[in-house]
Formats: C-alpha cells, sequence, structure tokens
C-alpha cells in the first residue's frame, strides 16, 4: 500500500504543477497582452497630442498674423537688414571722421 500512496501522491503533486504552470502561462499572457495594450494606448496619446499641438500652432500662428505680429522669420531678416545698416553708419562716420 505504501507505493500505491506514493504513486497517487506523486500523481497528485504531477497535476498540482501542471495547473501551476498552466496557470503561470495564463499570467503571463494576460500580462503580456496588457502591455501591448498600454503602449498602444500610448502611442495613440501622443499621436492625438502632437495633432492638437499642431492645431493649437496653426491658430496661434494666425491670430497673431491678424494682429500684424511679425513671424520669426520676418524678424530675423529685418536683424539682417539692421546689422547692415549699422555696419554702413559705423563705415560712414569712420570716413567722416578721417575728413
Amino acid at each position: 500500500m505504501k507505493r500505491t500512496r506514493r504513486s497517487a501522491r506523486n500523481d497528485g503533486l504531477a497535476a498540482v504543477r501542471k495547473i501551476g504552470n498552466a496557470a503561470l502561462a495564463t499570467v503571463e499572457a494576460a500580462r503580456d497582452n496588457a502591455a501591448a495594450r498600454v503602449e498602444g494606448a500610448r502611442a495613440n496619446a501622443a499621436q492625438a497630442v502632437n495633432k492638437l499641438e499642431r492645431a493649437f500652432e496653426a491658430r496661434v500662428r494666425r491670430a497673431m498674423s491678424k494682429l500684424g505680429v511679425p513671424t520669426s522669420r520676418e524678424v530675423r531678416a529685418l536683424a539682417r537688414e539692421v546689422a547692415t545698416l549699422k555696419a554702413s553708419v559705423q563705415r560712414l562716420a569712420r570716413s567722416r571722421a578721417r575728413a
């Protein structure tokens, strides 16, 4: 009878291990699925935020244009013109000082 009890016990332990392994596999699959869904949601959220930012920037740009506020490109061009004029004035002042 001892041998039969041991055999039954071993069979029971094997069944418990098999169930435990199946449960672990199910949990790991659920965790992987959840991680993939979270990553997808994160990507969708980032895409939506970028789209909102672009729309906001376009509206601000249009509003500033209507108000007559120069763009950064226009300000840079004006700064280059001012630098050129400043250099011309300095050359003219030096030539007058020599004369």
